[in-house]
C-alpha cells in the first residue's frame, strides 16, 4: 500500500491527538516490522508503528491489536519499557518542517521522554530519547526542509487506510469491525448530508416566490371590476400564477393563501438553518466516543432481525428508529420490536409508522423524538403533502400497548397509553 502523504498525517494527527491526550502508556510489542504501542485512556488504544522502509505507516485501533508480537525482543521495545513505560502522553504533533515526522512527548511529575516517528519512504525511522539517552530503530539521517510537492494525490480517509493496512495482515481484525474507520465514515456521510440540505434550505430563504404570488393576488384584486376578462389579459409575468379554468374570485383567494403559506416556510426555513448550521459545526468537532458507539452498537438490528425491508435512523441517545417501506414492513418490525420500545404514528396521515428501539427504561429526549417524527413525515409522505412551518401531531405508545386489527386492512391497528406531541415541520 502507499505510504500517508503529508495531507493524511495531519489529518491522522489531527483525529487522534484529543482522543489520546492523557493516556497512559502501558504495553510495548515489537516484531521485524515496527512496535505497538499500548496506551490506557477512557479505553485501549494501540498505536501501531508500522516501518517497512518504502510504506511507513501509523495507525489507531481499539481494544484489540491487529499487530503480531514478534518471539524476540527488539531493543527500541526494551529501552521504552524501562524509560516511557507508565508515562502520561502529553503532546503528539508533526514536525511540519521536516515533513513526515511525528513527535510524542510522554511524562510523569519527574520524567519526560520524547518519541519522534519518521515516516518518510526509505528514510523510516524510530527515534527514542530519555535520561540523556538515545536509541533508534535504523541507522539515524540528518532531516532536511520538507520538499514541496506538486499536485498531490487526494487524501485518503482513516477507513480507507485502515482497510489497504489491514488487508495486508494476516490474522488481523476485518476493517468493518474497526470502531474508527466506522465512527469516521458515519460522520463523513452525516456532515455531507447536513451540507447539502442547508444548500437547499438556503434556496428556499433565497426565493421570491412568495412575493411573485402575493403581486399576482394585488393585481387581480386592484383590477377586480374588471371581472373575468382580466384573467386573459395578463402581463406576461402573472400568467403563471393564475388558473384560466378557475374564477377570479378563486384565483385572488388562492395567490394571497399561496403568498401566505411561503411566507412561513421562509420563516421555517430561517429558523432550521440556523439549527442546521449548529448541527454541522457540532459535528465537524466532534470526535470519536467510543461509549457512545458502545451504546449504539450494543443494540440488535431490527430490520435484520425482522426480514423487513425500509430506512433507519440512529439517534445521538443511541437508540435507533426504523420505517418500514410497506404495511407488511411495519408490521414485521412491530412483532419484533421490544414491549418498551416506542411506536410512532402520524395523525390524520395513514401508514406512516415507525418504532424506536432502545434499550429497557432508556430515555428518548423530546428533542429526538421531533427529529424521528419529522424524519417519518419526510419519508414516508410526498413532499406535496408536507410544507415547511405546517403543524404536525404525532402519537407515541409503547409497543405493548398496541395490537394489530385481526382481519383488517394490513397495518391496522389499535393501541392506548398514548402520548401525542405537536410541532411544527422545519
Amino acid at each position: 500500500m502507499k505510504a500517508l502523504t503529508q495531507q493524511e498525517l495531519q489529518h491522522f494527527i489531527a483525529y487522534f491527538a484529543p482522543i489520546l491526550d492523557g493516556a497512559q502508556l502501558q504495553d510495548v510489542q515489537a516484531n521485524d516490522r515496527g512496535l505497538a504501542l499500548g496506551f490506557q485512556g477512557d479505553r485501549r488504544y494501540w498505536m501501531i508503528l508500522d516501518l517497512l522502509p518504502n510504506t511507513p505507516m501509523m495507525l489507531v485501533f481499539e481494544e484489540e491489536c491487529p499487530f503480531q508480537k514478534g518471539l524476540k525482543g527488539k531493543p527500541v521495545g526494551l529501552f521504552l519499557n524501562s524509560h516511557a513505560k507508565n508515562l502520561y502522553l502529553t503532546e503528539m504533533t508533526v514536525l511540519e518542517e521536516y515533513g513526515r515526522v511525528v513527535r510524542l512527548m510522554l511524562r510523569n511529575s519527574s520524567l519526560d521522554c520524547e518519541l519522534e516517528i519518521r515516516l518518510i519512504p526509505k528514510q523510516a525511522n524510530f527515534i527514542v530519547r530519555a535520561n540523556g539517552k538515545q536509541i533508534s530503530w535504523d541507522k539515524v539521517l540528518e532531516l532536511g526542509a520538507a520538499p514541496p510537492v506538486e499536485n498531490p494525490p487526494a487524501p485518503r480517509t482513516l477507513e480507507e487506510i485502515h482497510e489497504e493496512w489491514l488487508g495486508e495482515q494476516k490474522g488481523g481484525k476485518k476493517p468493518a469491525q474497526d470502531p474508527v474507520a466506522q465512527w469516521e465514515k458515519q460522520k463523513a456521510k452525516d456532515l455531507e448530508k447536513k451540507r447539502k440540505a442547508l444548500a437547499e434550505i438556503q434556496k428556499q430563504i433565497d426565493s421570491d416566490e412568495d412575493q411573485k404570488w402575493a403581486s399576482a393576488g394585488n393585481y387581480l384584486k386592484e383590477n377586480v371590476m374588471e371581472g373575468a376578462a382580466l384573467l386573459k389579459r395578463l402581463p406576461p409575468e402573472l400568467t403563471a400564477y393564475v388558473n384560466l379554468k378557475e374564477s377570479l374570485s378563486w384565483n385572488i383567494e388562492t395567490a394571497f393563501a399561496k403568498a401566505k403559506q411561503l411566507a412561513g416556510k421562509r420563516d421555517g426555513a430561517r429558523e432550521r438553518l440556523v439549527e442546521l448550521a449548529a448541527e454541522i459545526s457540532k459535528l465537524e468537532n466532534s470526535r470519536y466516543s467510543a461509549k457512545a458507539v458502545t451504546a449504539k452498537s450494543s443494540l440488535p438490528d431490527l430490520m435484520k432481525k425482522a426480514e423487513a425491508r425500509g430506512r433507519k435512523l440512529h439517534l445521538d441517545s443511541g437508540a435507533l428508529a426504523y420505517c418500514g417501506k410497506s404495511a407488511a414492513d411495519n408490521l414485521a418490525l412491530l412483532r419484533q420490536a421490544k414491549a418498551w420500545d416506542y411506536w410512532l404514528h402520524l395523525k390524520d396521515y395513514p401508514g406512516a409508522h415507525a418504532i424506536i428501539h432502545r434499550q429497557r427504561d432508556q430515555l428518548i429526549p423530546d428533542l429526538e423524538i421531533q427529529e424521528v417524527a419529522e424524519w417519518l413525515a419526510k419519508e414516508s409522505l410526498s413532499s406535496k403533502s408536507l410544507n415547511l412551518g405546517q403543524k404536525v401531531a404525532v402519537v407515541m405508545v409503547e409497543c405493548r400497548f398496541v395490537r394489530p386489527i385481526k382481519g383488517d386492512k394490513l397495518g391496522r391497528v389499535n393501541y392506548h397509553s398514548e402520548k401525542t406531541f405537536n410541532f411544527i415541520m422545519k
